[in-house]
C-alpha cells in the first residue's frame, strides 16, 4: 500500500469537509461527477448547521414577524369573530295565585346592551295589565307604555351594561274567569351593543296556564265564524278577511293547515284558529269549510238529470191519471147541464098551466056579464069599458100563451 497516497487523499478529504463547512449558504457548492458515471449535474444547496426559529404573538389580533441571521418570523391576520351564542331575552312567568301573576323580561347576553326594545303581546279579553316595575340594578334608564293588548319596554345605557337579569316586572290578572291558557308574544325590535351594533339574540316566549279545560265549559262566544269554500288551491289570509298576520295556530290539522304563510283546505268542517297579528295582539276564529256553490249545482243538476231518466211507465201512468181525471171532470159538467135543464122545463110547465087557470076565470065572467046585460038593456053599463079593457087583456094573454 502506498503511504504517500494515502496521506493525500486523507488531507483532500479534510480539505473539502472544511470547505463545505465554511462555505456561504447562499452559495451553492456543485460537485463533479467523473466522466465515466453518465449522471446529470446536480446543485445542492447547503442548510445553515444551527437553526433558532421565534415566533412572537401579541394580544391584539394583527402579529408582525420578520427575517433575520438564524431567526424565522411570520405575518399573520386573525379576525375578530362575534360569539357564537346568541343573546337569550325571555319571558317568565309566575303561577297565578287569586287571578294575578307577573312576567319577568329577562336577558342574558355576552356583550354590553346600550339600547333594547322590546314587544309584549297578549289577549286582553283573557288577561289584564296591571303595571311595570323596573329594575334599577340594571342601570341606564328605562321607559315603558301599555296599550291594548301590548306592552312596550325601551331601555337605554349610553356606557354599556353586562347586566344579567331580570330588567323589568310585569303585573297582570285574570281578566276570564273561563281562562286555561294564554300566550304572551315576545318581540324584541331591536338590541344593540356599546357600538350601536345589532346584537343576535334568542327569544323565548311565556305561558300562562291558568285551569284545566275539563274544569271549563267550552263557550264558542269569542271565536269569530268565516264561511270559506273548500278548495284545492292555497287561500291567503287576506282573501277571507285576515290582514297583517304574523302567525297562525290551527286546532284540527284534519281539515286545515297552515304552511308558507297561507291556509290549505284538507276536507269539510270547522276548526278554530289562533291569529297572532304583526302588531303582537292576537285574533280567535272559527273556521266553517263548506262545499263550494259550484258543487252544489252540479248536484242539482244530476238529480235533475236523473229524474228525466225515470223509467217510460211511470210517465204512462201520469198519463192515464190525467185521462181518467179529464173524463170524470166531463161527466160532472154534463150531469150539472142535466139537472138545469129539467129544472128550467119544470118551471116553464107550471108557467103555463097557472096562465090557463087564468084565461078560464077571465071567459066565466065575460059570460056572467053579458047574461046581465041582456035582462036589463035599458040601463047603462058601468063597467062595459072596464070589461072590453078586460077583455082585450085577456084576448092579448090568450095570444101570448098561444104563441108560448
Amino acid at each position: 500500500m502506498d503511504f504517500k497516497k494515502v496521506t493525500v487523499g486523507f488531507f483532500a478529504a479534510v480539505m473539502a469537509m472544511t470547505s463545505v463547512c465554511f462555505a456561504d449558504p447562499e452559495t451553492p457548492v456543485t460537485t463533479d461527477v467523473p466522466a465515466t458515471d453518465p449522471v446529470p449535474e446536480t446543485t445542492t444547496t447547503a442548510q445553515p448547521q444551527w437553526e433558532d426559529t421565534e415566533t412572537t404573538t401579541t394580544t391584539t389580533a394583527q402579529t408582525w414577524e420578520t427575517t433575520t441571521w438564524g431567526t424565522t418570523t411570520s405575518y399573520s391576520y386573525v379576525p375578530d369573530t362575534p360569539t357564537s351564542t346568541p343573546t337569550v331575552v325571555k319571558l317568565v312567568v309566575s303561577e297565578v295565585k287569586d287571578k294575578k301573576f307577573t312576567a319577568k323580561i329577562n336577558i342574558q347576553s355576552d356583550h354590553l346592551i346600550s339600547n333594547a326594545s322590546i314587544s309584549v303581546g297578549y289577549d286582553d279579553s283573557l288577561i289584564e295589565f296591571e303595571k311595570c316595575d323596573t329594575n334599577c340594578k340594571a342601570g341606564g334608564m328605562a321607559v315603558d307604555n301599555a296599550f291594548a293588548g301590548k306592552f312596550v319596554y325601551n331601555y337605554v345605557n349610553a356606557d354599556g351594561t353586562d347586566f344579567d337579569g331580570d330588567y323589568a316586572t310585569l303585573h297582570f290578572k285574570v281578566a276570564d274567569e273561563k281562562l286555561t291558557s294564554t300566550v304572551l308574544y315576545l318581540t324584541v325590535n331591536s338590541l344593540d351593543d356599546e357600538n350601536l351594533n345589532a346584537i343576535s339574540n334568542q327569544v323565548e316566549n311565556g305561558i300562562v296556564k291558568y285551569q284545566d279545560a275539563a274544569d271549563v265549559q267550552e263557550d264558542d262566544s269569542d271565536y269569530i265564524e268565516i264561511d270559506v269554500d273548500y278548495s284545492k288551491y292555497p287561500i291567503a289570509p287576506e282573501d277571507i278577511g285576515l290582514t297583517d298576520v304574523d302567525s297562525v295556530t290551527v286546532a284540527n290539522g284534519e281539515v286545515l293547515i297552515f304552511e308558507d304563510g297561507k291556509f290549505q283546505t284538507l276536507s269539510t268542517g270547522e276548526t278554530k284558529i289562533d291569529i297572532v297579528y304583526k302588531d303582537g295582539s292576537v285574533g280567535h276564529f272559527k273556521i266553517v269549510i263548506k262545499e263550494p256553490e259550484a258543487v252544489k249545482l252540479e248536484s242539482s243538476e244530476a238529480e235533475a238529470t236523473s229524474k228525466a231518466a225515470s223509467p217510460v211507465s211511470e210517465e204512462k201512468s201520469g198519463s192515464s191519471m190525467g185521462v181518467i181525471i179529464g173524463v170524470v171532470c166531463v161527466l160532472c159538467v154534463a150531469l150539472i147541464a142535466a139537472e138545469y135543464l129539467m129544472i128550467v122545463k119544470n118551471k116553464t110547465v107550471g108557467d103555463n098551466k097557472s096562465a090557463n087557470k087564468d084565461n078560464d076565470k077571465d071567459i066565466h065572467d065575460t059570460d056572467e056579464s053579458d047574461d046581465t046585460n041582456l035582462s036589463e038593456p035599458n040601463e047603462p053599463d058601468e063597467n062595459e069599458g072596464q070589461e072590453e079593457t078586460d077583455n082585450t087583456d085577456d084576448d092579448t094573454d090568450t095570444d101570448k100563451d098561444t104563441e108560448e
